[in-house]
């Protein structure tokens, strides 16, 4: 009976053997461990996941038919109570399922536990929305990760920084994480500029090592040596995370005033948007101040300072010189 029931459901008969694999149901007689799945069932369909999700979930964490339902929707209300939303929860225990047979104590001494390591709570909440496998984590686990890596040679401020951004480092085993460096170190860095990439630049960890040589030929095809692009990537690593579209905007407003070399020269001043950088330098012009490579530092001056020196706030300058009608006139020129 309670084979044909299961599969009436939307299960499968695979799913039916879990029922006659795990001990956790062979003290329930069919009738009452059928009935127990039905509730299961509507409950997490009317909370939003289809069957194929159920059945994924069920494949993850088999003893979830026996749960009651009056305890997931308690686990739904007291997870709000911690800053994560209905949805959210819903979200990840799709992929993360055993969350429902967490109790709420050890939640909440997993949640102190990170704050004790040095990350605040609204970042816990975070990281654990990011990565809810954290909760499977134990703290033994999660020490020993931030001492292998202090062993890689980050220290331990730069690891909790590090994993705010990318806490499935915590998940990943130590030979990953070393391997990728090691493969860092065959596109042309040391292994110190690879740390030092990477610890400002850590989703570099979530990148195949075809995607980061990829980044690398798109700063070539700039107008750049591999020498040169190594170098800016060294000095700047977040210009790994910059779009390709990005990067060429840049470059092709700084060769226009001849600027090229400043991105090799000083390339922490790509941090500053195009649309700025164009704007001031129209200013400029407008005022008849000369901007070279003697001076170009006045172009990437902090706004204050810029507002305080010449009396026109960052909004102000962009709204009256556009980049967007700049780059526009130039694509338009270049179809002619």
């Amino acid at each position: 009976m309670l084979k044909e029931e299961l599969l009436k459901l939307g299960y499968t008969e695979e799913d039916y053997l879990l029922t006659k694999k795990y001990d956790v149901y062979k003290k329930y007689p069919d009738e009452s461990l059928l009935k127990s799945i039905k509730g299961f069932t509507n409950f997490l369909l009317n909370n939003g996941y289809t069957m194929e999700e159920i059945r994924k979930m069920i494949k993850l964490v088999p003893p979830l038919f026996s749960l009651r339902v009056e305890n997931m929707s308690k686990k739904l209300e007291d997870m709000e109570t911690l800053g994560y939303s209905r949805e959210e929860v819903i979200k990840w225990s799709k992929i993360f399922p055993a969350i429902y047979c967490y109790s709420m104590k050890n939640i909440r001494k997993k949640i102190d536990d990170l704050i004790f390591l040095g990350y605040s709570r609204e970042e816990v909440i975070k990281m654990t929305k990011t990565l809810p496998i954290l909760f499977g984590l134990n703290i033994e686990h999660i020490n020993k990760r931030i001492d292998d890596l202090i062993s890689l040679g980050y220290s331990r401020k730069e690891i909790i920084k590090m994993t705010k951004l990318v806490p499935s480092l915590f998940s990943s085993s130590i030979e990953r994480i070393n391997n990728k460096l090691e493969l860092i170190e065959s596109l042309g860095f040391s292994r110190k500029d690879a740390i030092n990439i990477t610890k400002i630049q850590p989703t570099l960890f979530c990148y195949s090592i075809e995607s980061i040589n990829q980044k690398i030929d798109n700063v070539i095809s700039l107008g750049y040596s591999r020498e040169e692009a190594l170098h800016m990537i060294k000095s700047l690593p977040t210009i790994l995370g910059y779009s390709i579209e990005n990067m060429k905007q840049k470059i092709l407003f700084y060769d226009s005033i001849g600027f090229h070399d400043v991105a090799v020269m000083d390339t922490r001043q790509l941090m500053q948007s195009v649309s700025l950088s164009y704007a001031r330098y129209q200013f400029f012009l407008e005022k008849r101040i000369n901007i070279s490579i003697d001076n170009y530092r006045e172009l990437f001056i902090n706004n204050k300072k810029f507002e305080v020196r010449y009396g026109l706030t960052k909004d102000e300058l962009l709204k009256k010189y556009r980049f967007e009608d700049w780059l526009e006139e130039y694509n338009n020129a270049r179809t002619i």
